[in-house]
C-alpha cells in the first residue's frame, strides 16, 4: 500500500484569489473515516495524493484535518459535526461516514462541498441524485464492485461448486446492496446461496463458522464491508480449516485474509476525489457539476494472496494465477 499520508500531514489555501486571508480554520479539508483498514486509508491517502497531483502545495494551499471513529457509530456522528463546523470542505470515507457528514451540514445549514468516496451507491444512499452530476454541493467517487465478476470468479476456480456463502454487516448498507447483487449473480449462475450477517466486530468469527459448517459449502464472498474489512483473518481462520475458498471484495481484504479477487483500486479512487476536490478549491467547478467518479470493470485487477492459501488445501487453477497478482510478492 501506499505510504500513510495523511497520518501526519497537516496542510494551508488553493489559489491566492480563492483562499486568502483564510486562517488554518477555513483552510482546512475534514476527513471522516469510520474505521481503519487497508482500502479507505488507500483511498484517503490517494485524495492527497490527487489534490497536490492538481498543483496545490502541502502547508501553503490547505491542511488536512483525518478523525476516524474507530468502528464506532456514535464518534462518526460526533466527529461529523466537528468536521463540519470547522472545515472548508469534507471527505466522507465510505458510506456511512458520508451521509453523516451531509446530515451534519444540513443540520447547520451548511453549503460547504461535501465529497464522498469508497461509496458502493451513492444515489441509494441519497447522496446524490443520480451519478451524472453531483447534487448541489456533494459530489465524489463510487468503489462500485464487479461483484457478479467476482462471483464468476468461484466457478472459474471451482468448476463444480454449486454452494456460495455470503457474509456482511447488517448494519451497513453497502454491504446489503453488494450481497443482494452477489446473491442475484450466483442464482444466474446456478450456484445456491446461504447469507449470514454480523453486527459488529465480536461476531465476525462465529458468523464465518456457522456459515463454514455448512454441509456442501464451496466458498464465501466478502462485500466491501467496513467491519469484516478490518478483520478479515476471522473469516480465514475458519474458512482455512474446513478448505472453502474466500472470494473478498477488493484487494486490502484479499490482503488481510482473503484468498482471491477482482479489485478496485482504491488509491486511484482517492487520488480522481482530489483531483475533484481540487477543481472546487480553485474556483474551475462548483461540486454539484461534477459527475460522480466510477471505475469500469477493465481498470480492474486480478489479486490474490499465495500467504493466505498457504495451509488452506486450496489450488487456485492455472487460468487464474496467470491473470492475478500475487498481493505477497
Amino acid at each position: 500500500m501506499k505510504k500513510n499520508l495523511i497520518k501526519t500531514l497537516f496542510l494551508l489555501p488553493a489559489s491566492a484569489a480563492i483562499l486568502s486571508g483564510c486562517n488554518s480554520t477555513k483552510n482546512q479539508i475534514g476527513i471522516l473515516m469510520p474505521v481503519e483498514h487497508v482500502a479507505l486509508q488507500a483511498a484517503a491517502d490517494g485524495f492527497v495524493e490527487g489534490l497536490k497531483a492538481s498543483g496545490l502545495k502541502e502547508g501553503k494551499d490547505f491542511k488536512i484535518k483525518l478523525m476516524n471513529a474507530g468502528g464506532k457509530d456514535a464518534d462518526v456522528v460526533a466527529y461529523s459535526k466537528t468536521l463540519v463546523a470547522e472545515s472548508k470542505m469534507t471527505l466522507g470515507v465510505g458510506t456511512g461516514a458520508s451521509k453523516a457528514l451531509l446530515s451534519a451540514s444540513i443540520d447547520k445549514g451548511s453549503t460547504k462541498p461535501v465529497l464522498f468516496t469508497a461509496v458502493t451507491d451513492p444515489v441509494d444512499a441519497k447522496l446524490v441524485s443520480s451519478l451524472d452530476n453531483g447534487s448541489g454541493f456533494v459530489t465524489g467517487t463510487s468503489d462500485a464492485q464487479p461483484v457478479a465478476a467476482q462471483i464468476e470468479l468461484i466457478k472459474e476456480c471451482i468448476p463444480d461448486a454449486d454452494k456460495i456463502g455470503i457474509i456482511y454487516t447488517q448494519s451497513e448498507t453497502n454491504s446489503v446492496i453488494q450481497a443482494n447483487q452477489a446473491e442475484a449473480a450466483a442464482t444466474e449462475l446456478g450456484l445456491s446461496v446461504e447469507r449470514n450477517t454480523c453486527t459488529n466486530a465480536s461476531d465476525i468469527s462465529s458468523t464465518a463458522a456457522a456459515l463454514c459448517a455448512i454441509e456442501g459449502m464451496d466458498a464465501i464472498y466478502i462485500p466491501t464491508d467496513n467491519n469484516i474489512a478490518a478483520n478479515t483473518n476471522a473469516v480465514k481462520q475458519e474458512a482455512n480449516s474446513k478448505g472453502i475458498l474466500v472470494v473478498a471484495g477488493e484487494e486490502g481484504m484479499v490482503k488481510s485474509g482473503g484468498h482471491v479477487t477482482l479489485s478496485i483500486d482504491y488509491h486511484e479512487l482517492g487520488v480522481r476525489t482530489g483531483k475533484m476536490a481540487a477543481q472546487i478549491l480553485k474556483g474551475e467547478k462548483q461540486a454539484g457539476e461534477i459527475p460522480v467518479g466510477t471505475m469500469k470493470r477493465e481498470e480492474c485487477e486480478y489479486v490474490y494472496s499465495s500467504a493466505n492459501l498457504a495451509g488452506s488445501g486450496i489450488t487456485l487453477p492455472e487460468s487464474v494465477i496467470s491473470k492475478s497478482r500475487d498481493v505477497n510478492a
